[in-house]
């Protein structure tokens, strides 16, 4: 702020500060700095240098201020104030001794208090890095780019005094449900999106980011009244006019940020209740969002479900973190590695990663390590795919991953509800809705109506799952029910047939 050509702390005109700023319920110290603007502002918005030459006199030990000094206390990014200096100055801006101790008070309890939600206010560009070896996805970047592009979700620069484009604006804001297996690549495709299209001049007021934690191994799910504080504060929102309940938040989101032309990436959500709230109304906003649990109960959101690589953008991914040399040299090598790894994408990067920093390893020695080590293999330094998969298994009822266990003991590749039925030892339609479970959470896929399957990594972690879990009676009492159950069905399968042959047999009238 430049310096004004003051000659008094106090506009005459200006209202009385003393008692003009309500010091009540103060959250943290960004909060308390701004009523201490406020308190500024009251008194008729003094220059720093004329503050300085008033605060100076009013210390403990009388001393030359400077002007910076003072201009520091009103930063809202401060970490901590000097609670002389903060004294003085609410002195030099008119306030009587008689209410300096709620001022020192509020100050006191500014400090000890935890910033309500992280991140500075007026942050407005907030997607994260994309990854230098993003692969592929070239139909799934096309499908997210023609929703906007169908929709007119947003406004190319220019367009928005343009009635032809404007009538193209919907009435409700766009918003893609990105949702597939854990380690798929869903949050990397979803800031993949959002930079191509910041980069096609889409979206250019807002973007904004954040990690729902909805599966976190450190932390428990936002809560999403504190996602809106954080967003309400970056959209420069004073903390102390952020109301407290989650309906309010919302409408103000809401309202702050319509006639935007915004971006909102709200990545591992954990289901739709923890993003209902955080979606705005205004049309021009594009709100993508990622979970490994599906989102269908959505309202109108348009669903994109992430699968495994194919082949050829597995071999590229494997490529751009060894090298295209090392690949060529050994093509068959190359293709076991991924088709170990099950195609998964994070499965991929983590095994060429521990590629990369073996250099006496040949493709044949990580694949045969892959081969032997199962899921211990599927790691680089710290990251390990083992964690990824239990945090989706950690929360599903306990019937639930009873099924999920179970399932690895089936012999096949595909299964039916039937065949679940015999492994659990349940009634067909609750083993049918065990399946719809897992099916929700993408623990389990669906090729034909009929028939499901597991991802061969995840039929691994099932596998572990089942031998620390289940004992070894069970596990036995589970394959002789099923194998009863196909008993049962081939013998049924069987009369089936010998009684059509015999009616094929009678003579026809």
């Amino acid at each position: 702020m430049t310096d004004q050509p003051l000659s008094t702390v106090r506009d005459p005109a200006a209202p009385d500060p003393a008692g003009a700023v309500d010091l009540s319920n103060v959250v943290d110290l960004a909060d308390f700095i701004e009523r201490l603007r406020t308190l500024r502002a009251y008194a008729g918005s003094p220059s720093f240098r004329v503050l300085a030459k008033r605060v100076g006199p009013l210390l403990k030990q009388p001393q030359d201020v400077t002007h910076s000094t003072i201009s520091d206390v009103f930063d809202p990014t401060r970490r901590r104030l000097n609670q002389e200096l903060v004294v003085a100055i609410v002195l030099a801006l008119g306030v009587p001794e008689a209410q300096v101790p709620q001022w020192r008070s509020a100050c006191l309890a500014a400090h000890a208090a935890k910033r309500r939600a992280p991140g500075p206010t007026g942050v407005f560009r907030q997607l994260p890095a994309e990854l230098a070896t993003f692969t592929g996805r070239r139909e799934e970047l096309a499908a997210l780019i023609a929703l906007v592009e169908v929709s007119g979700a947003a406004e190319t620069p220019g367009s928005r005094n343009s009635d032809s484009q404007s009538a193209a604006v919907p009435h409700t804001v766009v918003v893609s449900a990105i949702e597939g297996m854990a380690g798929v690549g869903k949050t990397q495709l979803a800031i993949r999106a959002a930079h191509e299209l910041v980069r096609a001049g889409r979206f250019a007021d807002v973007q904004l980011y954040v990690n729902l934690r909805g599966f976190d191994t450190e932390a428990a799910p936002a809560d999403p009244a504190d996602v809106l504080d954080s967003f309400l504060r970056q959209l420069e929102v004073p903390a102390r006019r952020i109301p407290a309940g989650l309906a309010e938040r919302a409408a103000m989101f809401r309202d702050r940020i319509a006639g935007r032309d915004a971006l909102l990436v709200l990545d591992n959500a954990a289901d739709e209740a923890q993003v209902a709230a955080l979606i705005p109304a205004d049309p021009r906003c594009l709100v993508l969002v990622t979970s490994r649990r599906t989102l269908a109960g959505l309202d109108g959101a348009r669903l994109l479900r992430l699968d495994v690589f194919p082949l050829r953008d597995a071999l590229e991914l494997l490529a751009r973190v060894v090298g295209q040399e090392r690949v060529a040299a050994e093509p068959e090598a190359a293709v076991q590695v991924v088709r170990l790894c099950g195609l998964l994408p994070l499965a991929v990067s983590l095994a060429a990663a521990r590629l990369r920093s073996r250099p006496a390893w040949s493709l044949a020695r990580l694949a045969t390590h892959l081969r032997d080590s199962g899921l211990d293999a599927v790691r680089a330094g710290s990251r390990e795919l083992r964690p990824v998969f239990e945090l989706s298994y950690r929360e599903l009822p306990a019937s639930t991953a009873r099924a999920f266990r179970l399932l690895s003991l089936h012999p096949g590749r595909g299964f039916t509800a039937g065949a679940v039925e015999a492994l659990t030892g349940t009634s067909e339609a609750a083993a049918q809705d065990e399946l719809e479970a897992l099916l929700d959470e993408n623990l389990v896929e669906q090729r034909t109506a009929d028939r499901y399957e597991l991802h061969d990594l995840l039929h691994a972690f099932a596998l572990e799952r089942a031998e620390a879990e289940e004992s070894a009676a069970e596990r036995d009492e589970a394959l002789a029910r099923l194998l009863s159950w196909y008993l049962h069905a081939a013998e049924n399968v069987s009369r089936a047939v010998e009684t059509r042959r015999l009616l094929e047999t009678l003579p026809t009238r």
